[in-house]
């Protein structure tokens, strides 16, 4: 394998991972405005329901990044074998 594809698949995987912890905060954070919500529930009722909703929705989106990204490392493993 020559020096450039290495770089490459440094950058590639380096990029994955910065989008997928990108992802784990955003999923964190929501999870935690849920918390809050819940917390808060005697002065806003209606913020409950959507906050609940928002929270379950990243937690899937974060499940779907990650077999995203398991699906890419091993296309990139699976890759390195013919370079």
């Amino acid at each position: 394998m020559s020096p450039n594809g290495r770089i490459l698949i440094i950058i590639t995987i380096a990029t994955i991972l910065f989008a997928v912890g990108r992802h784990f905060q955003r999923t964190v954070d929501t999870w935690a405005g849920r918390g809050k919500a819940i917390k808060a529930v005697a002065d806003a009722k209606g913020k409950v329901p959507g906050a609940k909703s928002a929270a379950w929705s990243a937690v899937r989106r974060m499940a779907l990044i990650g077999a995203g990204t398991l699906l890419l490392l091993a296309l990139l493993a699976n890759a390195l074998r013919y370079i």
